[in-house]
């Protein structure tokens, strides 16, 4: 059983109702607080390419549920991944299906205030998550 953060204080409307850029930053880099290092999962098969440093994913499903656990040593990657798995975690690969994360992250306006390789790594996290949990 992987180790999974409490995440219960990562709410999605909390961050889109901020008012700027500047609280959304401060919102995330609270949230990656709440992911533990996980030395475990820090393993070449859950590493993820394509980030500017290191970040690792794990996956496990029970029953119908997909459930995720996530290691970095960047804070904001650690929020980012936060707001992403409290969206994924718990939930069937239909329901996540039916998950229209880009909309949403676009809506949020990460595209523009992350730096490109910010983009570019949560974007790889994202796509992996949904890879892993519609296999």
């Amino acid at each position: 059983m992987i180790s999974r953060d409490d995440l219960g204080g990562v709410i999605l409307a909390e961050l889109m109702a901020a008012n700027n850029w500047q609280q959304q930053y401060r919102l995330i880099i609270q949230w990656g607080k709440l992911i533990q290092p996980k030395p475990a999962i820090r393993v070449p098969e859950n590493l993820i390419k394509g980030c500017e440093l290191p970040v690792w994913l794990v996956h496990e499903q029970e029953g119908e549920q997909h459930y995720f656990a996530f290691d970095s040593e960047s804070s904001v990657m650690n929020g980012l991944t936060a707001l992403l798995l409290v969206q994924l975690n718990g939930k069937s690969s239909a329901q996540i299906a039916l998950l229209d994360l880009p909309s949403t992250l676009a809506e949020l306006g990460f595209d523009k205030h992350l730096t490109p390789s910010r983009n570019n790594g949560f974007k790889r996290i994202m796509e992996r998550a949904l890879a892993l949990a519609t296999d």
